[in-house]
């Protein structure tokens, strides 16, 4: 009997790993422009920040979810209120728009990556293509939600499979530049900046993190929290140190591009997998677009609701809205909002995410509580 339970429990964890996996290495991540902003820009230094950012990612996913079982706060919002309670109000609220700043930048980004990849594909202006995408996101948004989301899971992982081959046939073709950029040392800026920079990808991962909050009804001991979250540790880790390497073997000229990881695969000279890459990751902007605008909307559409009666109406205006805010926030490019928007983010997530995780959620889990 105690076997089958740990069976169960090896099952659970793997798949609450393999969510937070799917949620972290999307769309933003597989184009390199996450990598090369808090990594690679560093040059050599970027051999061990990818761990840095990981182990601090891990060791917050373990605390979050095991407070969330402990407490059977299944959503970000419950989980900040209880976990900030008796100055929920404030930190709940400031915790709340920290993660709605996450998910408007989300979308953003994908406006601008997307709008750049058909730029670059097809030699239409930026700004015309950026429009292009988000009046397909708008359709997909009306029309096609259900289709997309439920392939969401099949997408990533032929997203995956598709940058697992693209970073080994790059570090095979150009391995020699990984060699002179480690051996001869190659950096940019002090060692504090770059480990600074590998804390502030943690710390805006961290706050996106929140959206897996809903996985811990599924987590049924303390042991189940802390595999997950180990399982979690090396398959997100070992996604990120091969992208961060592969990168490397392009320093420091993929430091300037908007898609690097593309730019890398223009040079393997296989016209095939340049397309299917630009499609898998095409798609997944639209899945991406989607789950936060979707996010966004669940949690806003009930304001207004004595003024706007009709919800589909609420809906649409703030879907309006935040499509213009996002269109807006799109023209400074994806490069320019990974690096200055999420590091932003990233900075505020340090002292009102992860230091009440480490400290305040230490603390108000139950020792030893099963």
């Amino acid at each position: 009997m105690k076997n089958k339970k740990q069976s169960a429990g090896f099952a659970v964890c793997f798949s609450i790993a393999s969510a937070w996996f799917g949620t972290h290495c999307g769309s933003g991540f597989a184009t390199g422009a996450q990598g090369v902003s808090f990594w690679t820009s560093y040059g050599a230094y970027a051999l061990f920040l990818p761990v840095i950012s990981v182990a601090i990612m891990a060791v917050v996913a373990y605390i979050q979810w095991e407070f969330c079982r402990q407490n059977k706060t299944y959503d970000y919002r419950s989980y900040a209120n209880k976990l900030f309670h008796p100055y929920d109000k404030l930190f709940g609220t400031i915790y709340e728009i920290l993660f709605i700043a996450i998910m408007v930048m989300g979308v953003s980004s994908v406006f601008a990556g997307a709008g750049q990849l058909i730029s670059q594909m097809f030699g239409f202006p930026y700004v015309p293509s950026v429009i292009a995408v988000m009046a397909l996101v708008v359709v997909l948004n009306m029309f096609g939600t259900k289709l997309l989301v439920a392939s969401s899971s099949v997408l990533s992982v032929i997203l995956i499979a598709v940058i697992v081959l693209i970073a080994f046939l790059c570090i095979g073709k150009n391995g020699g530049r990984f060699v002179e950029v480690v051996s001869t040392w190659q950096t940019e800026g002090s060692l504090g900046k770059a480990i600074l920079s590998g804390i502030l990808y943690g710390s805006f991962q961290c706050i996106i993190l929140g959206a897996t909050t809903n996985l811990s009804e599924d987590i049924t001991t303390k042991e189940d929290s802390r595999v997950s979250a180990i399982f979690g540790l090396v398959m997100n880790g070992a996604m990120m140190v091969l992208l961060t390497y592969m990168l490397l073997c392009y320093y420091p000229a993929v430091n300037t591009e908007q898609l690097p990881v593309l730019a890398a695969v223009s040079e393997l000279g296989i016209p095939a997998l340049e397309t299917g890459y630009s499609i898998m990751v095409f798609l997944a902007f639209m899945t991406t677009a989607i789950t936060c605008i979707g996010a966004i909307l669940k949690r806003v559409e009930g304001f207004g609701a004595e003024t706007i009666r009709n919800i589909t109406a609420r809906r649409a205006l703030y879907s309006a809205i935040l499509i213009l805010i996002c269109f807006g926030i799109a023209q400074f490019g994806l490069l320019t909002i990974v690096k200055k928007g999420y590091t932003a983010v990233g900075y505020l997530g340090i002292p009102f995410v992860i230091i009440p995780t480490l400290i305040v959620g230490t603390k108000k889990i139950k020792v030893g509580g099963n």
